[in-house]
C-alpha cells in the first residue's frame, strides 16, 4: 500500500512537471484525535469524563478527561481531583486557584485500611467501611461542600492506569453529577 501511494505521488509529480496545465495533488492529513476521549478504555470505564459541577460560585462546569486525576494517598485512601484548567498538577493538588478556575475533589477511604476496590461510597455513612468524607467544589473565593446525605460515588474500575465511576450528589445550592475516568497518580514521597 505504501509503495503504491509513493509511486502514485511520483507519477503525479512527473505529470505536473511535464504538463503546461497545473494539476492539483491531494493532501493527506492525519485524523484528529480528541485528547478527552480514552481509546480502548478499560471495562467499567466511560471513554471520557462527563462530571458536571454546579454552584453559585463555580457556575456550571463540565470537566475534561485530561484534567481528571486519582491521587493514591496510600493503602485504602485516595483523592479524586477534577479541574477546569490545564495547569493542574497531581503532585501539587492545592496550588493557587485563580479567576474562573474550578477544582472539585473528594476522598475515598476504607476504614479497615483495605485496598480501594469497585463498590459504592456513600456520603456520611459512619457504619460503612467505604467512607466518602466530602464532596468539595473550590473556586478562587470559596471552597464549599455538596452536603447531600444521599450523595455517593460508584467506583466501577480501579487500576494502576485509571480509576473510574459515577458521582451523584445534590443539595439546595450545588451539585456534582456524571461519569469519570481519572488518570492514576502515585506521589513519590
Amino acid at each position: 500500500m505504501k509503495k503504491f501511494f509513493a509511486l502514485s505521488m511520483l507519477a503525479a509529480l512527473i505529470l505536473v512537471g511535464c504538463s503546461k496545465t497545473p494539476v492539483s495533488v491531494p493532501v493527506v492529513t492525519a485524523p484528529v484525535v480528541d485528547p478527552n476521549i480514552i481509546a480502548n478504555a478499560p471495562k467499567g470505564c466511560p471513554e471520557k469524563t462527563t462530571l458536571n459541577a454546579k454552584s453559585a460560585e463555580a457556575g456550571d462546569v463540565t470537566f475534561a478527561t485530561k484534567n481528571s486525576w486519582f491521587v493514591d494517598e496510600g493503602v485504602g485512601y485516595g483523592t479524586l481531583h477534577f479541574a477546569n484548567y490545564d495547569r493542574f498538577d497531581p503532585a501539587n493538588t492545592f496550588a493557587d486557584i485563580k479567576g474562573t478556575d474550578v477544582h472539585v475533589y473528594f476522598d475515598l477511604k476504607t476504614k479497615d485500611k483495605s485496598a480501594l476496590k469497585v463498590g459504592t461510597w456513600n456520603y456520611r455513612k459512619d457504619k460503612e467501611n467505604n467512607d466518602l468524607s466530602w464532596l468539595n467544589i473550590s473556586t478562587e473565593k470559596l471552597s464549599g461542600g455538596v452536603f447531600d446525605d444521599n450523595g455517593k460515588v460508584e467506583v466501577t474500575y480501579v487500576g494502576s492506569d485509571y480509576v473510574c465511576g459515577k458521582v451523584t450528589s445534590k443539595d439546595s445550592s450545588s451539585s456534582l453529577n456524571g461519569d469519570f475516568i481519572a488518570k492514576y497518580f502515585k506521589p513519590q514521597y
